[in-house]
């Protein structure tokens, strides 16, 4: 399970011209070995769904890479599909938006899809807002199914509104990757742009993170909790940008 994290950072010092990649340093024998064990002893799991399959391995000390590998056809110049770990990048932007008047915590999900309401909208369906998205507390009993096999069938937004709630939203955690759609989607409304645009600037460049590829709904909204495809040097990044506390 992956947390959501909620910041607004400071981007500050950074041009378009300089390249900002992590220095590299040079790992100890110890470190080497270690890596190495582990590595051994994944090739030794029993088969799915026990068995690890690794891609990649960085590992940064003091914000410099110290060691670095690659595994089973990936590479360091290759994205890779972060699946829920695309959730942090979206909940970035929402903190960004908020940091920038766009948005407030507390604001009612419905007050964003009003033409795309059910009939018989609840009590609690009205109650939620932003952070309950954030926070996965939507009030669900179970996670809205709405994906890719329900293409052309329901829009994302219309079917996650209709979707039973259950519990008072704040109150009742149930992993769901849907609920943050939505808050790409209520990002998308209220700045005009999709989530990777607004990213691209505020994030992705500064960073010097080539524009990277996230998938989309068939209503032309990125995924937001899934879909997007970063490289494994991208990922240290973004760590040590937390680490860093937005600097």
């Amino acid at each position: 399970m992956f947390s959501l994290f909620l910041t607004a950072m400071a981007l500050s010092g950074c041009t378009q011209k300089e390249v900002i990649d992590l220095p590299r340093g040079t790992a100890t024998a110890e470190m080497e070995a270690a890596v190495d064990s582990f590595v051994e002893a994944t090739k030794s799991r029993p088969a799915p769904p026990d068995s690890i399959q690794l891609h990649s391995i960085m590992i940064v000390k003091n914000g410099k890479v110290l060691l670095e590998k690659w595994f089973n056809g990936e590479a360091a110049d290759k994205p890779h599909v972060m699946h829920s770990v695309s959730k942090t990048f979206t909940a970035t932007a929402i903190g960004l938006a908020i940091s920038e008047g766009k948005l407030n915590l507390m604001d009612k999900v419905v007050s964003f899809f009003p033409d795309q309401l059910p009939a018989d909208s609840s009590e609690y369906l009205n109650d939620m807002t932003i952070r309950d998205l954030l926070t996965m507390t939507c009030g669900h009993d179970e996670e809205p199914r709405v994906n890719k096999d329900t293409v052309n069938k329901v829009d994302w937004v219309t079917g996650f509104l209709a979707w039973p709630v259950k519990h008072k939203p704040g109150e009742y955690y149930l992993y769901n990757s849907v609920g943050t759609y939505m808050l790409s989607a209520i990002l998308q409304k209220v700045t005009g742009e999709k989530l990777i645009d607004y990213l691209d600037k505020r994030l992705f460049q500064p960073l010097h993170i080539q524009r990277p590829e996230w998938e989309e709904s068939p209503q032309g909204i990125n995924c937001g909790g899934w879909g997007l495809h970063l490289k494994t040097e991208d990922m240290a990044k973004m760590g040590q940008l937390f680490l860093q506390k937005g600097e």
